[in-house]
């Protein structure tokens, strides 16, 4: 009878073994360099045209926050830009600048754990970045009262506009645009990597699947306590520009992404929104978006643009004349 009970207790032992092993063997390696990623950045150490200093907002919890302020018109509507992943605000400078000369106000952000904004690579918790969308958002209500607001986001950072779109904080937005977002490594938008499982999104990035499968069974538990740990690393170029996070933990990664199940969460979308691909990306299958993106929500509008690239779509002038005449219908103008 003993038996009974040794066995079941052992078992869970070896497994907690298991999980525990699991957790510190499998990292995220840095990938190789990646070329189109790497010729983007140097064009980004040179913006054209004047670049606004960081200014800085008070989070909730105390953090000062950055943001480079474009300035627009009155009645023009106000943009929050959110950069991809491992980026910073200059790497969305060029959208801005436009949207800024079209008379939309933009803000452009480091994301919490990029740039001058927190500790690179991480967060305090899941959540944390829609708390400090929020806070930004009381910040532009009392300096631009009445003006209609648009957050509009590039690659990872696309995938964290439509991630918002779906949730509560979507309330305080009127329109929602996603620049050659990632949806899911399970997407038929997400483009192989090496041929290593661990390589995603065209070898931008190396992924310890592993750890990511145990982190996520331990949050199915309500265990949290191990999501600081690192599970993705990012091929920037060893001379990148500016702060730059290498390497992002469990809870900035998820935070960033739409959830697993990624169609009900597009489908909860209600407000305007739309989404922008160049149909040259190097890291996303750019002719899969509308079908897939459809199927979940038809009232997403999809536009493919001819002749941009990944990072394209926030500096070529097709691009961004596009960002500026989408971003002004979703205004309203």
């Amino acid at each position: 009878m003993k038996y009974l009970v040794i066995i079941p207790f052992a078992l869970i032992v070896v497994a907690a073994i298991g999980l525990a092993a699991t957790l510190a063997i499998s990292r995220p390696a840095p990938p190789p360099p990646l070329a189109a990623m790497s010729e983007a950045d140097q064009l980004l150490a040179k913006p054209a045209g004047a670049v606004p200093p960081y200014s800085y907002y008070a989070a909730r919890d105390g953090a000062r926050l950055a943001y480079r302020l474009y300035g627009g018109r009155p009645g023009g509507g106000v943009a929050v830009l959110v950069h991809g992943s491992t980026g910073l605000a200059i790497a969305v400078h060029t959208a801005a600048r436009d949207l800024a000369a079209a008379g939309i106000t933009t803000y452009a952000i480091d994301l919490r754990g990029h740039g001058e904004s927190g500790s690179l690579g991480d967060i305090g918790y899941r959540g944390q970045l829609e708390d400090d969308l929020a806070d930004l958002v009381t910040v532009i209500e009392q300096r631009f009262p009445g003006e209609r607001r648009l957050l509009a986001g590039h690659s990872l950072g696309g995938g964290f506009v439509l991630r918002a779109a779906g949730e509560p904080i979507a309330a305080r937005f009127d329109g929602f645009l996603a620049l050659s977002p990632f949806i899911s490594v399970r997407s038929g938008t997400s483009r192989p990597g090496t041929g290593d499982r661990a390589s995603v999104t065209g070898g931008w990035a190396n992924a310890a699947v592993p750890r990511i499968t145990v982190l996520s069974l331990l949050n199915g538990l309500g265990i949290s306590a191990f999501d600081g740990l690192d599970v993705i690393a990012y091929a920037v170029p060893p001379n990148a520009e500016g702060k730059r996070a290498r390497i992002y933990s469990h809870r900035l990664l998820a935070n960033m992404s739409l959830p697993r199940d990624w169609q009900p969460a597009l489908a909860r979308i209600a407000k305007p929104a739309a989404v922008l691909v160049g149909a040259n990306d190097q890291l996303f299958v750019a002719s899969a978006y509308a079908a897939e993106i459809r199927a979940a929500n038809p009232t997403i509008g999809v536009e493919v643009l001819a002749g941009v690239d990944h990072m394209g779509m926030v500096i070529q002038p097709a691009a961004t004349e596009a960002i500026v005449r989408t971003a002004g219908r979703l205004l309203g103008h």
